[in-house]
């Protein structure tokens, strides 16, 4: 089956709703594409292809030819093997994980039910008002020991006869507090036992089935320490685990590394066989490698210029990123990097000297003018472009870390477009959430002229340049 023919067989399994192989395959591979695995068209073509070329009542020969397809990373594997034990399996266990999740959701609704109703009953006349209570809140009662939700409604009900001018004011201060500090302690607690609730970046897709197997593996994809921290907002990282963290970003940083320096290209010239896209093409030949596809290294490794805002609210970041990026230096040709908040200053001497890097960062800290300042990052970069222009050039991609956040923004914006049509590249990685960026004008400000990631974790640091940078050296 040729690739046309193969495109027709996709468009039409898209057109009809029922149980074949290839409705069931589109499904899925939408499935993977909202849980953030890049699967382009031709991948899913291949996917096709593949399929019937092994036995496809083999589970294990099923996995392995759409993971070789579809997979490129270790973390897409880990969502592509969570999305395909949820989804290729029988109806009868289908419905019976979708019967556990509707009984799951009924009885935490009858638990917030009677939490209600018990402290309706206690509040009586002051039910309305400053007394009503949030989802939030009723949520944070009922999750309370009953102990403390008995302790609670005796405190309310001796209040209720306190003869205060105005005492449903004064319940409803006492319920909020009360409240909040348990929401407080609870996630605390939560978060000693390494058990904070996150969930993987997902959209959902208004279908019930679909978005059965999204949750199911948001639910189940953090399940490892060294995931609690791969997906852990930098700014909330203990000191305790600065050891973990060191050792995972250099496992990462020299496998992204080891990935640039093997790289290869496409070529015309008969060269190296490149082997995987040989096997795709004569997929069609049943693997019989009738038509060879050649490649050839690179030649162009990237040099890469940092410019870190190091204020306040950004000084961590900055620390992960910078140890991040200097991981990778093997790799590259060259970094040149600043650290900024109120003024610049260039900190690649630092780097230089050949000391580890804990003792690099509390040499720049400790000799910082910039470190924990407030942030203009207008004045900065006029420091950079009146000191440092030479390091301008059309081989370099320039990388800013930042929130966005600064004086002068406007004039920032174009001090930066200015430096765009001399540089190879600008990205910009933003700290904030990116569910947050509507809140701050700046972001919509600079992410107009500049391509823009969300980047507080370390996974997303990993994603971004290997997406940006590395790919596409």
């Amino acid at each position: 089956m040729d690739g046309s023919k193969v495109a027709e067989a996709v468009a039409l399994a898209e057109s009809q709703a029922g149980n074949t192989i290839q409705y069931s395959l589109i499904k899925f591979i939408r499935i993977l594409r909202q849980l953030g695995v890049r699967v382009s068209s031709a991948e899913a073509i291949d996917a096709f292809q593949a399929l019937t070329r092994v036995d496809m009542v083999n589970r294990e020969q099923f996995r392995a030819a759409l993971r070789s397809c579809l997979v490129k990373t270790k973390p897409e594997r880990n969502v592509f093997e969570l999305a395909f034990d949820q989804f290729f399996v029988e109806p009868e266990e289908k419905q019976r994980r979708r019967e556990l999740r509707r009984k799951q959701e009924e009885e935490r609704q009858d638990q917030l039910s009677r939490a209600e109703s018990e402290l309706m009953e206690v509040l009586g006349d002051w039910q309305e008002g400053d007394t009503q209570l949030t989802p939030e809140q009723l949520k944070t009662f009922s999750s309370m020991p009953r102990a403390e939700q008995e302790r609670m409604k005796d405190i309310l009900e001796r209040m209720k006869a306190n003869p205060v001018n105005n005492p449903g004011e004064l319940i409803a201060r006492v319920m909020q507090s009360s409240l909040n500090y348990w929401r407080y302690h609870m996630l605390k607690a939560e978060s000693a036992r390494g058990g904070i609730s996150r969930e993987l970046e997902a959209q959902l897709t208004g279908e019930e089935e679909l978005d059965e197997i999204i949750e199911g593996v948001q639910a189940e994809f953090y399940r490892k320490p060294e995931d609690d921290i791969l997906y852990k907002d930098m700014q909330s990282i203990e000191d305790q685990d600065l050891v973990k963290v060191t050792a995972l970003i250099q496992r990462i940083s020299s496998r992204l590394a080891t990935g640039l320096s093997r790289r290869f290209r496409r070529s015309s010239r008969r060269q190296q066989i490149d082997i995987r896209r040989t096997m795709r093409q004569n997929i069609k030949y049943g693997g019989t490698p009738l038509e060879l596809r050649y490649r050839s290294r690179r030649p162009f490794r990237p040099e890469l210029l940092l410019i870190c805002d190091v204020s306040a609210s950004m000084a961590r970041y900055a620390r992960f990123v910078l140890q991040f990026i200097y991981g990778l230096s093997s790799a590259v040709r060259g970094i040149e990097s600043f650290i900024f908040s109120e003024n610049m200053e260039r900190v690649t001497p630092y780097f230089n000297r050949g000391r580890g890097f804990a003792d690099t960062m509390t040499d720049i800290v400790n000799n910082s003018k910039q470190w924990g300042k407030s942030t203009n990052l207008h004045a900065a970069l006029g420091t950079f472009i009146d000191n440092y222009s030479d390091l301008i050039s059309s081989d370099r991609i320039l990388l800013v870390v930042s929130d966005t956040r600064t004086l002068s923004p406007a004039g920032a914006a174009n001090l930066l477009q200015d430096i765009k049509k001399r540089l190879g590249k600008i990205i910009w990685l933003n700290t904030l959430p990116g569910k947050d960026w509507g809140a701050y004008p700046t972001v919509a400000l600079f992410e107009k002229h500049f391509p823009m990631y969300e980047c507080n974790t370390i996974a997303h640091l990993e994603k971004v340049l290997h997406w940006q940078v590395f790919k596409n050296a």
